[in-house]
């Protein structure tokens, strides 16, 4: 019994550090599938990139500014020169004079299981360096 609580221990209190080295590691699968799932719907080659980049290239992930340390990661699109995820927002939801695609929804979905393994090799590895 105590080998099983020592186990089990050792899975569920992780610290913050390898906590975000998992998260990070699943926000990267995700933010790869979105990237892709945004080139496939809404993406022109020959639009002029000077001003501001592509909505697909504006995918970012990492730590959200102004949160507290936890450990979690976040994925979404840039605001540095055009806020790219309001403009995703209207392409996925739609607007009154547009239906939407649901290309972001399809690529959260799509993203599930790339997100978990990715994860779960990450946190096993980690286990493994803990000798569990």
């Amino acid at each position: 019994m105590n080998k099983l609580v020592h186990d089990v221990g050792g899975i569920v209190n992780i610290s913050v550090d390898d906590r975000q080295k998992v998260t990070k590691v699943g926000a990267l699968a995700m933010q790869k599938v979105i990237e892709e799932e945004t080139k496939k719907s809404h993406f022109n080659s020959g639009r002029d990139t000077s001003k501001f980049e592509h909505l697909a290239d504006s995918v970012t992930s990492g730590r959200l500014a102004g949160t507290r340390i936890d450990g979690t990661s976040a994925v979404g699109f840039s605001t540095n020169d055009v806020n790219h995820a309001r403009i995703a927002r209207f392409l996925n939801d739609g607007t009154i004079k547009m239906p939407g695609d649901s290309f972001y929804d399809q690529a959260i979905e799509t993203a599930k299981e790339p997100v978990f393994m990715a994860e779960a090799a990450a946190l096993a590895k980690i286990q493994e360096k803990k000798g569990l």
